[in-house]
This record gives structure tokens, sequence and C-alpha cells, in this order.
């Protein structure tokens, strides 16, 4: 069997997992690139790499609907590395989340992970060290956070999660979980919200999106590393602690 890794990153088309996707590719890696409603930049990205050299398969699928996931797999080449990169971000409050909002952040935060997982072990070829990196939140010390209820429940459960997906997977693979810092702004977010975090973190500072690509360097070659959090946070919840 070849000794190429091929990864897949769902939510690859834009954001965090298009930096992924073009950091593994300059290291060799061929790529299966999940997309759900960014099909434009998807394929432009697939384009783009594909002119790099590197091998790209692009895979469309909508991770709240679960139950069509147990098709996702056909027709894929076989992947070595699977990053949950796709999230569901809203806001809302313990007194105004609904449940199909709360049954969408679990659906793709946690179950579509979960089911993709299983997937991925299924066709992990025999003899390859398989590799799980799920990106979770440390924005608040695993984002417990009110005021984003229901995302900060599907994070959340990550926590007690891991250890029991690393043993599940073992010894074939890794599985391990990334909580990032608030990294990229989004469209709705608040002017001089990013400095305000900045300036409630024990670092004075905000995630990079190259702290991201670090970490998941680190977690790919670190063979001894399973079942754990790599906080990447810049010490907020140690400042709130403190506070």
């Amino acid at each position: 069997m070849t000794d190429l890794p091929t990864t897949l990153i769902t939510g690859a088309g834009r954001r965090i997992g298009a930096a992924l996707a073009r950091h593994l590719a300059a290291r060799g890696h061929s790529l299966v690139l999940h997309y759900h409603s960014s099909g434009a930049e998807a394929e432009a990205l697939a384009a783009e790499l594909r002119e790099g050299g590197t091998h790209v398969t692009l895979v469309r699928a909508n991770l709240e609907d679960v139950a069509s996931l147990a098709d996702f797999w056909k027709g894929l080449p076989p992947v070595t590395t699977i990053i949950h990169n796709a999230s569901r971000y809203t806001r809302d409050k313990l007194e105004n989340f609904s449940v199909a909002d709360l049954q969408a952040h679990l659906a793709v935060n946690l179950e579509a992970p979960l089911i993709l997982t299983q997937g991925f072990m299924a066709q992990l070829p025999m003899g390859a060290a398989g590799n799980v990196v799920v990106l979770g939140d440390d924005a608040l010390g695993w984002s417990i956070s009110p005021e984003f209820f229901s995302y900060a429940v599907s994070k959340h459960a990550w926590v007690s999660t891991i250890e029991l997906l690393a043993a599940a997977v073992a010894p074939r693979a890794r599985a391990n979980v990334i909580a990032l810092a608030p990294t990229l702004p989004n469209l709705n977010d608040p002017e001089g919200l990013f400095a305000r975090l900045a300036a409630q973190a024990a670092l004075k500072r905000t995630g990079d999106v190259a702290d991201v690509l670090a970490a998941v360097e680190y977690l790919l070659g670190a063979i001894g590393t399973t079942g754990q959090v790599l906080h990447l946070g810049n010490g907020m919840a140690t400042a709130l602690k403190r506070g």
C-alpha cells in the first residue's frame, strides 16, 4: 500500500477548512474535501490544488441529515485521516432555544462526526495508522457560554466523548480534539469582539489560523497521543478563573 496520506476534511470549502486543505496539500496529502452549501468555493479550491499536483476528491453532504451519511463513503478513495472541521454555530439561550435548533447543533457538531468516524474506521486500509481530529472550542473553557446554549452543549459533549472514541478506534487509529480559540470573525460578530476577547485571555490574544495548522501538524505526528484535548484558548479559561 502507498505511504502517501489521504485526508478528508469536512466543511473544507472556506475559512479554516480551506486553510487546512492548502496546508496539507503542500505537505503531500491527497485530499477528500467535504462541503454542503459552499459548492463554488469548494470547486475553486479543488481546481487550485489540482493545478499544484494534489489529488482532490469532492463530496457533498448535509451533515444535519445524519441518516443520509450511510452512503457518504461510497466511491471515495481510501482515507487515512479525517478532520472534523464543519460546525454549526448560532446564538441562543436557555430561555429561547428550540428543539429543532438544538438537534441541528447536535447533528452537525457531534452526531455526524461520530457517524463519519464509524464509516472511516470501516474503510481504513489494513495496516494503515488512522487519525481522527475533531475541531472543538476553547473560547471560554470549552465554550461554556449560555449566550450560545445549543452550540455550547454540542461542543462540550466532546469533553467526555473523546476518551471513549479514542478507546473505540484503538489500536488502528488515534482520536484527539483541538479546542480552538476564537480564530476567524463571523459576519454577525459585533465590532470589537475579538479585541475584547483578547483582553480577557491570559495571553492577551485570540487565535490565528496558523495556530490550528500547527496543532494539526503536531497531532498527525504525535503517534503516542490519543484521547486528548489540545487547548488553543490562549488561557482564556485560566484568566477567568483567576479573575
